[in-house]
């Protein structure tokens, strides 16, 4: 039995919402994050072109939101990291001006 190959519904929904973090957490303002949001938007574009195609389209759709959402994933975590950085580098300073301190 063949089933007609179609993209699952919530691999978009998944992406998309992997995109909208990124944005919430500020993906925008940090280099390496904002290349692999663009990444995932431009991923999900192509996706939706290929949605209604043939069956191969539909595969390569599929295959473009899993990969959409791992770099929609991947700039929340270069955002974090730099937010965890700079937070570091604050607490950092703080350190040694209270040291510096009589």
């Amino acid at each position: 039995m063949l089933a007609c190959a179609s993209v699952p519904p919530e691999a978009l929904t998944e992406s998309q919402a992997a995109v909208r973090a990124a944005e919430e957490v500020g993906a925008q303002s940090q280099p390496q994050a904002q290349y692999h949001l663009q990444l995932a938007q431009e991923q999900i574009a192509a996706a939706k072109q290929k949605m209604d195609g043939s069956r191969r389209d539909k595969q390569r759709a599929e295959a473009l939101l899993h990969r959409a959402k791992a770099d929609a994933e991947l700039a929340i975590a270069y955002a974090q990291t730099s937010q965890a950085q700079r937070e570091a580098q604050d607490a950092w300073a703080e350190i040694e001006e209270l040291q510096q301190q009589p």
